[in-house]
């Protein structure tokens, strides 16, 4: 079983790039066989301070714990343990700048293995599952929205005013707290099937386009995708765009033919401001 997987970062409009991601070892056949591949993407928050030093410590803690995981240890459990690990690195650099609970990241984090797929989230970046020409959003997002919807359903709030709630994307778990409490993740595997994607993004990407837009860029080889989708987002031209990052996982049973040469790479990090393909090790 191969993981083909392409990648597209942005800065968008603002002053500095504070998403970041990365892959785990896609060469460590030995550690595939009880680790598959993973795949995370970071999202710095830019109304906190070190956004971008929050963001990248989350993902290549994420992906250092990981690689410590045993056969024995379960994939779900080693996503927990590396993520609460993220929180307590993130929130002890926090400390160390004097700026504790005051400097955070969003996380999403995904592992391939074989046909099954298991995930870990924090904060609103998001996991999408195309399959049959369908994509869903696979995590629940951790924004004030869920608890404007639970209020509506309770009949203490009226629809139209959590529609219009200024502080419905305002996030309510993220990396980078005393106590992190609030996580979404699978312990059964979902099933991904041959030949389907799954896809990692910052906001910057799904909230400046909707569904349909995004199914329109999915054409063609999976590893331009995230090119095309970050290419689209960009087109758009909305006002003040946040940072986008984008990255691909495609299952494929048999050999491709041709590989992007950092595919052949022991390990992939990446942090980028704007276009490029080279990657940093």
């Amino acid at each position: 079983m191969r993981y083909l997987h392409g990648d597209a970062q942005h800065i968008g409009s603002r002053r500095h790039q504070q998403d970041s991601f990365g892959f785990s070892d896609p060469l460590g056949e030995a550690f595939q066989a009880h680790g598959g591949l993973l795949a995370v993407v970071c999202d710095g928050m830019g109304g906190m301070e070190h956004g971008d030093i929050a963001s990248q410590t989350a993902m290549r803690t994420v992906l250092e714990a990981y690689g410590r995981k045993t056969p024995q240890e379960s994939i779900p459990q080693a996503l927990e343990r590396s993520v609460y690990q993220a929180n307590e690195q993130v929130y002890a650099i926090a400390q160390s700048l004097g700026v504790a609970g005051s400097a955070g990241t969003t996380l999403v984090a995904a592992v391939l293995h074989g046909t099954s797929l298991y995930y870990i989230s924090v904060g609103d970046s998001a996991l999408f599952h195309l399959s049959k020409g369908r994509l869903r959003m696979v995590n629940r997002p951790h924004v004030y929205a869920n608890l404007l919807a639970q209020a509506v359903a309770d009949g203490t709030l009226s629809r139209e005013a959590a529609a219009n709630h200024p502080e419905r994307e305002a996030l309510t778990s993220f990396i980078g707290v005393q106590a992190l409490k609030e996580v979404d993740r699978n312990t059964e595997a979902c099933l991904v099937r041959d030949g389907e994607t799954i896809l990692l993004a910052t906001d910057g990407m799904f909230k400046t386009l909707d569904l349909a837009e995004m199914l329109a860029c999915l054409a063609g080889d999976p590893r331009s995708w995230p090119n095309a989708l970050v290419k689209s987002t960009l087109d758009k031209h909305a006002e003040m765009q946040d940072n986008v990052t984008v990255v691909s996982v495609t299952l494929q049973s048999t050999p491709a033919t041709i590989f992007d040469s950092a595919f052949e790479r022991h390990q992939t990090i990446g942090s980028r401001r704007g276009f490029w393909r080279r990657w940093r090790t």
